[in-house]
C-alpha cells in the first residue's frame, strides 16, 4: 500500500486529481482511446458475425491495427488517472473486473490478429466459421465488460 500512497503523492498524480486541467484532459484521452479500440473491435466482431458482408474480412483484419492506437492512448492516460487514486482503485471490484476484463480482451485481440492473418482471405471466400463467430462473441463481451465495469467504478 505504500507504494500506490507514494503513487498518488506525486506532483504529475496531484496536478491529474486537484489541477484545473489534468482530469479532463486524461479522461478526456481516455474516451478517444476507448472509442478507437471498441469501436474498430466492434466493426471487426460485426463483421466476422455475419453484418456488413460487403466488407471484406481482409480489409478488416488490416484496420485492427488501429485498435493499438487506442489502447496505447488507455493505457497513458489509464495508469494517469490510476495514479491520482491509486488506494482506491485497487480495492475498487469494478476497477479490478475491469482491468482484467481489459487484458483478457488485449490477449483476445492479438489471437484474433494472428487468426485473421492467416485465415482472412479464406473466410472471405468461404465464410466464417464457428471459431470466428466465437472468437468475435468473446471480443464484444470482454470489452463491454471492460466499458461497463469502467462506468461502473464510480458509482459502486
Amino acid at each position: 500500500m505504500g507504494f500506490l500512497v507514494w503513487l498518488e503523492s506525486t506532483a504529475y498524480a496531484e496536478w491529474i486529481l486537484y489541477g484545473t486541467h489534468g482530469w479532463p484532459i486524461m479522461l478526456t484521452a481516455h474516451a478517444f482511446g476507448l472509442a478507437i479500440a471498441v469501436g474498430v473491435v466492434f466493426v471487426m466482431a460485426a463483421r466476422l458475425l455475419g453484418l456488413f458482408e460487403q466488407i471484406p474480412v481482409v480489409a478488416v483484419r488490416d484496420i485492427l491495427n488501429f485498435a493499438w492506437v487506442g489502447i496505447a492512448i488507455n493505457i497513458v492516460s489509464g495508469i494517469s488517472l490510476f495514479m491520482s487514486q491509486a488506494s482506491y482503485y485497487s480495492q475498487s471490484i469494478p476497477f479490478l473486473v475491469k482491468i482484467s476484463a481489459i487484458i483478457l480482451g488485449i490477449i483476445n485481440l492479438h489471437y484474433v490478429q494472428r487468426v485473421l492473418k492467416n485465415n482472412a482471405s479464406v473466410w472471405d471466400s468461404q465464410g466464417v466459421p464457428s471459431n470466428g463467430k466465437t472468437l468475435a462473441w468473446s471480443s464484444v463481451i470482454l470489452w463491454s465488460i471492460a466499458v461497463i465495469t469502467g462506468r461502473l467504478i464510480a458509482y459502486l
